[in-house]
């Protein structure tokens, strides 16, 4: 009996230390996640990165850069998960901000927006962009310069209200059409719990993990204060109801498409191959990023010699996607202008000033027009 009793009060007693352990260091864990979040707000209000607006229920961080009042007024719309956009197109936007007002929203649940519990359908989302313009007094007609998922949300704002678009720019845009081989996405308790982890601090054990490094020409501040805003996404369930509705809002923005004569370019990166040259350019660059980052993947080959079909079933790839799928998306739009430069799907990051300078020249070019 006594036995027993020893037993039960050593079990007792480890349980109670192991207890405190993870008192000690998930409370040691929020309270630096708290100090380090505000040091970092601290950063980002300090480069103009910070201003909170309301639309109803909650804010949306809307970062103004370039010349006030300028010629057009570029409104940059991210990609899926990408809470670090306004930092990373900087380098592209740099031309474009001479002259240019260039606007930032962040999305519910990005970066220093607030999160929200409603349902991130394509509707509600583009109603909060229309709403954080307008109260933030930044009036249309906007030039629209969506990347990736941002193109969708693009072709869905200007079919509804296309007074309000002067024209669109698609940065390597999502390629809609009526088959797009939607793979399911699952959503689930873990998915949850990572949110829940995410606000007591430990998405910064992860972030390395979940945001690579961004490539050579970033300066150290501005790895900081992307990192920040990624972070700042991690405890997001908005992201997580963006990422749930991410099919349904693809087949919306393709079923919703009104063809129109608004002005617009897309440029072509992922599927913009046009020949060996340009595949190993970009192969060179991706395995700087994976040696730079220490991704645990092959790298890609950097010869064409003994790679051939790697490089010819690339190349063949690339132009049947555009024949099938690209180009039938941009004429159902109506009015598109096509710029093939392959790269990587970042392509504002990898070829930042020659970007600039296409988008750039079609937007003068409306002036002409």
């Amino acid at each position: 009996m006594k036995k027993k009793a020893k037993t039960t009060k050593i079990i007792r007693s480890v349980l109670l230390a192991v207890l405190a352990v993870l008192f000690v260091i998930v409370s040691g864990t929020y309270i630096f996640h708290k100090i380090k979040t505000a040091q970092e707000i601290k950063l980002l209000k300090a480069n103009g990165y910070y201003n909170p607006v309301s639309v109803g229920d909650h804010s949306l961080n809307v970062t103004i850069f370039g010349k006030r009042d300028g010629e057009h007024t570029i409104v940059s719309l991210a990609g899926l998960g990408m809470a670090d956009y306004s930092v990373t197109e900087r380098r592209m936007t740099a031309c474009l901000e001479k002259e240019n007002t260039v606007v930032f929203i962040d999305r519910a649940g990005y970066g220093l927006s607030d999160d929200t519990d409603n349902e991130m359908t394509i509707d509600y989302i583009v109603e909060d962009y229309r709403k954080a313009l307008n109260n933030a007094g930044v009036k249309a007609p906007y030039v629209l310069m969506p990347h990736s998922i941002g193109g969708a949300y693009a072709s869905y704002w200007v079919s509804k209200y296309p007074d309000e678009i002067e024209a669109i720019v698609f940065l390597d845009g999502t390629q809609l059409s009526d088959d797009m081989g939607l793979e399911e996405i699952e959503i689930g308790f873990g998915n949850k719990a990572e949110i829940f982890l995410a606000k007591l601090g430990f998405g910064r054990y992860m972030l390395r993990k979940e945001c690579f490094l961004y490539p050579n020409g970033f300066t150290e501040e501005e790895q900081n204060m992307g990192d920040a805003l990624n972070l700042m996404s991690m405890d997001s369930y908005a992201c997580l109801s963006e990422n749930d509705f991410h099919n349904q809002n693809l087949m919306d923005a393709w079923n919703g498409i009104i063809t129109n004569d608004v002005p617009k370019l897309y440029v072509c990166a992922s599927w913009g191959f046009q020949n060996v040259d340009e595949l190993i350019e970009n192969s060179i660059w991706l395995n700087n990023q994976i040696a730079k980052n220490n991704i645990d993947t092959k790298l890609r080959p950097t010869e064409y010699e003994g790679n051939e079909d790697f490089f010819d079933t690339m190349l063949a790839q690339c132009e049947d996607a555009r024949n099938t799928k690209l180009i039938p998306y941009l004429e159902k739009m109506g009015n598109c202008e096509l710029v093939l430069i392959g790269g990587d799907h970042a392509i504002y990051e990898q070829r930042p000033e020659e970007c600039g300078n296409i988008v750039l020249e079609f937007i003068n070019g409306l002036d002409v027009d």
